[in-house]
């Protein structure tokens, strides 16, 4: 009796198994669910605070789910949007000042949420060392994007590096769809000036990135 109440447990398993797959909500409808716990679980003070819950066309694309791969459609589509999201300074000028980069590159000040408020800030920063080596000898750098250590020394500083760096900041889904770069320039994180700056920290020889 024992041996049989056991095969039809057995027996039963995988059928239980495959009934609960086959009931499983499709990608649109598990992204809904998804979308919705999380605007029912946030609750913010400021309305400037509850735009993050809203996911631009770009974002929406590449919150791919189970780790699916972006088609070759998908990609093309995010670089469009990227492209066009780019804007540059008023004065034309893409290099700017090393020294202010500098600062840039390690503040990391701007868009943090402080007692449940956006908080207030002039400027913000950049924060590249927060993914990125940077000046030789630094050691408070992160590594989950590639090291910036001598980058104008091994790219130059010609009026192409200079453009493809600025527009790499601003948004480097225009070359790099979905990567963990933030789109510093295109949320509107950084002003194209403050870019510049950051394009000259890069690139200027005189900047300690470039330093031997």
């Amino acid at each position: 009796m024992q041996k049989a109440w056991l095969k039809w447990t057995l027996l039963g398993v995988p059928a239980l198994i495959a009934a609960g797959c086959a009931t499983a909500p499709d990608e649109a409808t598990t992204r809904q669910i998804a979308e919705k716990m999380v605007r029912e679980d946030f609750t913010a003070p400021a309305p400037a605070l509850l735009k993050r819950l809203e996911q631009d066309r770009s974002q929406q694309i590449c919150s791919k789910i189970a780790g699916a791969k972006l088609t070759q459609e998908e990609a093309a589509e995010v670089v469009k949007l990227a492209r066009a999201s780019i804007k540059y300074p008023a004065s034309g000028k893409l290099v700017g000042d090393w020294k202010i980069g500098d600062k840039l590159a390690h503040d990391g000040a701007g868009d943090r949420i402080q007692g449940g408020r956006l908080e207030k800030r002039k400027q913000n920063g950049g924060l590249c060392q927060n993914c990125h080596g940077l000046a030789p000898g630094e050691i408070n750098v992160g590594n989950v994007g590639p090291s910036l250590t001598g980058y104008g020394v091994q790219r130059g500083n010609s009026e192409a590096i200079a453009k493809l760096t600025y527009e790499r900041i601003y948004n480097a889904w225009a070359y790099a769809p979905c990567s963990n770069m933030p789109r510093l320039g295109a949320t509107g994180h950084l002003t194209p000036e403050q870019i510049t700056h950051m394009v000259a920290y890069l690139i200027d020889p005189q900047s300690p990135i470039n330093k031997r």
